[in-house]
């Protein structure tokens, strides 16, 4: 079953999208922030172990990294913003090829995948299908399924036609 069948893409949020993530996807997301220079993505995660384990903030950040990592997937449930902020980190820190080739497709304004434009309008349906279906042609199924869910989770607004174009798919 794959994860688009899973999904209710009209009621998505980063964290449901989160819980039906497996597990090396959730491990290298997990990583990513420890790896990428987001100090408040970071601070997030850290913050979130020091709560699970009632540590204070401090002794979590003085733990190693692959410390915090067990942590943050064994003992931190993420809210919206924690499992948004992984979600971005995997995907600007490993599938960054694939956001850049989506975001080319549309016009979007983007350096290596991170979207670089103040206020950005919700691509049509049309040009949305182009896309998406051009990346399906070019990376793995499984990545392009959860790019688009993180798409809709993250900016439901902007990505407004996203769920339909991706039911007509079928």
């Amino acid at each position: 079953m794959s994860l688009l069948s899973r999904l209710d893409l009209r009621e998505l949020t980063p964290s449901r999208l989160w819980t039906e993530l497996d597990p090396e996807t959730r491990r290298l997301a997990a990583e990513t922030i420890y790896e990428v220079e987001d100090d408040s993505s970071r601070l997030e995660a850290d913050m979130a172990i020091a709560a699970a384990l009632r540590y204070r903030p401090q002794a979590v950040r003085k733990l190693p990294a692959s410390k915090r990592v067990g942590y943050l997937l064994r003992a931190v449930r993420p809210d919206d913003s924690l499992a948004g902020s992984l979600l971005l980190a995997l995907h600007l820190g490993h599938r960054a090829p694939m956001l850049g080739s989506f975001l080319d497709r549309l016009g979007i304004e983007h350096e290596d995948g991170a979207i670089r434009v103040e206020k950005l309008e919700p691509p049509s349906a049309e040009r949305l299908a182009a896309a998406v279906d051009g990346l399906y042609e070019q990376f793995p199924p499984a990545d392009v399924d959860l790019y688009l869910s993180a798409l809709i989770a993250l900016d439901p607004h902007t990505w407004a036609n996203l769920p339909a174009t991706i039911e007509r798919r079928g």
